[in-house]
C-alpha cells in the first residue's frame, strides 16, 4: 500500500475531530434533554416504513447514557457511527502527532467500495424495518 505522512492540515483536523467529540460528550445532558422534543420521522409518519436512518436519535441517546447495546439495537450503522467519532478522534490525533503513515487515497472509488457502501446502508435498513 502507498503511503505518507500526515500533514500539518491533518494534524489540525484530527485535534478539531477530538475537540468535536470531547464537546459532543461535554454537551451531553444538554442532548439528553433536546432529544424527546425532536420532531419525528416524517418518512415513517407518511408512509408508515421507517426510513435508513429510523432510530438514530435512540441510538445516539442510548450511547450517551452509555447503553451501547440499546443503541445497536435502535439503529446498528449509527451506533457504529457513533463510536467510531468518539474513539477515532483520540487515535487520529494519536497517530498523527506520531507521524505515523497514512494510506494514499485516490479520488476514485472501486465498484467493490460502492457496491459495499450500498449494501451495507441496504441492510442496516432492513434491520430497521424488521426491528420496528
Amino acid at each position: 500500500m502507498n503511503t505518507r505522512t500526515p500533514t500539518r492540515e491533518e494534524r489540525q483536523l484530527a485535534l478539531l475531530w477530538l475537540a468535536a467529540a470531547v464537546g459532543a460528550l461535554a454537551l451531553r445532558p444538554l442532548w439528553l434533554a433536546l432529544a424527546p422534543h425532536l420532531r419525528p420521522c416524517i418518512f415513517r409518519s407518511l408512509t408508515d416504513v421507517p426510513c435508513p436512518t429510523c432510530g438514530t436519535t435512540r441510538a445516539a441517546t442510548a450511547f450517551l447514557e452509555g447503553n451501547l447495546w440499546a443503541a445497536f439495537a435502535a439503529n446498528p450503522l449509527a451506533a457504529i457511527g457513533g463510536c467510531l467519532f468518539v474513539v477515532g478522534a483520540p487515535l487520529a490525533v494519536l497517530w498523527t502527532a506520531a507521524r505515523w503513515p497514512l494510506p494514499r487515497l485516490t479520488t476514485s472509488r472501486p465498484k467493490l467500495t460502492r457496491f459495499g457502501v450500498v449494501a451495507l446502508i441496504t441492510v442496516n435498513w432492513l434491520y430497521v424495518i424488521v426491528a420496528s
